[in-house]
């Protein structure tokens, strides 16, 4: 008997009210691809623009983000460039790139795929907050994310009102994994041990002149080593992490009492009140009086 692959797809019908959102799932589904298939992708039921031949590849107007959960394969982002993929890999493809995949004969694959169209998701890539030219997510094999494709899905062939926008929360929420199970793949128990042990210190001596250097010192390392590792984990330096620990307890003083700004900046370690009154507008839009009479009125 045949290897016939498995499938469930669905391609959504949006109507302006759909756009006017600004992020539209245009497709979703998943496939298993049994080992030694005859010919892949399966051509059933899918539009014509969305299927393709492995060799020539294709481009799509829209994104695609494609999780492999069972099974290896070659991605291809030229036809010179190739990459081999496993499960646990998410494919992200920007719209109007091209490109092309298809899992070994030997293991075959199980797939899932949400194909959506988004001017948010546009800027995180110029924007940089991603980079363009990586494409593969080496993620692991991650049940909530297998869940919430399974989820989409679902959604998807109950058509019930307003299900093209759950669609569109899930493809957010599943592009917005992306960065945490990606960088939190390459940090080991040891560096994420001294990380939490630093943003500890750092929340409890925040009000007693605690400073990078100081941190640093309490965890045993260098300060410069320790500067790299907290910035590669957390995104920001340890400096800017303080700072960010000051301007909320800042607020929280701001909105449950009537100390005075002066009072506040020194509780703070801000000697330099015009100082304080800077970076609190930075960080906020408003200075501390502005930010305390919008709050109470």
């Amino acid at each position: 008997m045949k290897n016939i692959p498995t499938h469930n797809f669905k391609y959504i019908i949006n109507g302006r009210h759909d756009h006017n959102w600004g992020f539209t799932v245009q497709t979703v589904g998943s496939a298993i691809i049994h080992p030694n298939y005859e010919s892949y992708p399966p051509i059933c039921g899918h539009p014509t623009e969305f299927t393709f031949n492995p060799s020539k590849g294709r481009l799509l107007p829209i994104f695609v983000q494609l999780y492999i959960a069972k099974g290896k394969g070659i991605f291809f982002s030229s036809p010179n460039e190739s990459m081999e993929i496993k499960e646990g890999d998410l494919i992200l493809i920007p719209p109007y790139t091209w490109h092309s995949y298809l899992p070994h004969k030997s293991t075959g694959w199980k797939e899932y795929w949400i194909g959506f169209d988004c001017p948010h998701i546009e800027n995180c890539l110029k924007h940089n907050l991603f980079n363009k030219n990586k494409k593969i997510y080496r993620i692991g094999i991650q049940d909530k994310i297998i869940n919430l494709y399974e989820e989409a899905i679902r959604i998807a062939n109950e058509e019930k009102s307003g299900y093209q926008q759950y669609l569109a929360g899930i493809a957010n929420l599943i592009f917005c994994m992306i960065p945490y199970y990606n960088n939190n793949r390459s940090f080991d128990p040891a560096t994420e041990d001294i990380i939490n042990k630093a943003k500890i210190i750092m929340k409890e001596e925040l009000l007693n002149g605690i400073s990078p250097e100081k941190t640093a010192a309490q965890i045993k390392l260098s300060y410069s080593w320790f500067r790299k590792i907290f910035k590669d984990y957390t995104g920001v330096t340890p400096s800017q992490y303080i700072q960010e620990l000051k301007m909320q307890e800042a607020k929280i003083c701001l909105t449950t009492s009537h100390i005075q700004i002066k009072e506040i900046a020194y509780h703070l370690g801000y000697e330099d009140i015009a100082y304080f009154i800077k970076l609190f507008k930075r960080h906020t839009g408003k200075r501390p009086s502005e930010y305390r009479k919008s709050f109470f009125e």
